[in-house]
Parts: C-alpha cells; structure tokens; sequence
C-alpha cells in the first residue's frame, strides 16, 4: 500500500514539474540544439513518467475497454511492425533495459499462467505509453502555435521512439498470445 501511494504521489509530481515546464515554455530562450533536445526529452520523460508510475500503482488498463486491446487487423500490425523496424527496438530493449532474466520473468515466467500476466502487463505497458503518446502529440500542437518548430518536431520524434514503438511492441505481443489461445483452444 505505501508503495502505491509512493508511486501516485511521484506521478504527481511529475504532473506538477511538467505543468511548471509547460506554463514558461513560452519565456525560456531555446537558442541550442543541445538545450532543445535536452527540453524535449524531460517533456517527454516527465509526461511518460506520470503514466508509468500510476501504471506500476494502479490498473490503470483496465480505464479503456478491452476491445480497444484486441488485435483485429493482425496484417496490418505485422506490416507496420515491419515496415517501423520495431524488432530493432525490441532488441535494443532486450540488451538495455530488459537484460535482466529476472526482470523479464516478472512479465512471463515460461507457463500457461504466465501467458494471462504477459497480456495484462502488455496491456498495462500500452496504456503507459498510449495515453502519453496523445498527450505529447497535443503539447507538440501547442509548440507550433507558439512558434516553437525545432522543439516540437524533436519533442515528436522523441515520443515516436518512446511511445509509439512501445505501442506497436505490445500490441505485437497480443497478437501472438491471441494466436496461441486459438491454437490452444482447437
């Protein structure tokens, strides 16, 4: 319980330091690439962030149906998940962040069980990156009404790497978990 509350309260604050961000964009002199690049990232980190820890704290999939997460177009994910390359990204992902056998057993453990936790923590992964992904999208809109290009074209690059990809990831994982309950259900 305390973790959870631990968590809620870092997405809060989270919510609090990009609305400090977001409220002087406007004000702040961005007259570097670096400083540019550097702003969209923490925009990006941040707004991702808050999301991610109420996700840790909460089940926060369960505020979209779950028709939204079946994969009724399993064609079209294949081709775009080829087409965007996404296996590069899961295997980045594989020798980076989840290198750790553990940390990868956390979300499959190898059963039958396992397959029901992969596809909640996919689902759970998804909205995590989803719901950031809108988000940064409608700030980036707002970075070109104020005239900021540079900042808003990097801020989306950032997010498609960041958000998307993931998106395109899970959804892939469902896809074949949806293929194995049919196998396994003739």
């Amino acid at each position: 319980m305390i973790k959870k509350i631990i968590l809620v309260l870092m997405s809060l604050f989270l919510v609090w330091q990009s609305y400090s961000i977001l409220s002087v964009i406007d004000k702040i002199e961005i007259n570097s690439w670096w400083f540019t690049i550097i702003l969209a990232f923490v925009i990006n980190l941040f707004i991702t962030g808050i999301f991610a820890f109420l996700g840790f704290a909460l089940p926060t999939q369960e505020l979209i149906s779950n028709s939204y997460y079946k994969v009724s177009n399993p064609k079209r994910l294949k081709k775009t998940y080829t087409f965007l390359k996404v296996a590069i990204f899961r295997k980045f992902l594989l020798t980076t962040f989840w290198r750790s056998k553990k940390q990868q057993r956390k979300y499959f453990n190898g059963t039958l069980e396992g397959i029901t936790t992969l596809e909640v923590q996919s689902k759970k992964s998804e909205f995590g990156h989803l719901i950031p992904f809108v988000v940064i999208i409608a700030i980036s809109i707002y970075f070109i009404i104020l005239g900021l290009i540079t900042l808003a074209i990097i801020t989306v690059a950032i997010n498609i790497i960041g958000n998307l990809y993931p998106i395109i990831l899970q959804r892939h994982h469902r896809m074949r978990i949806q293929i194995l309950r049919k196998r396994m259900h003739a």
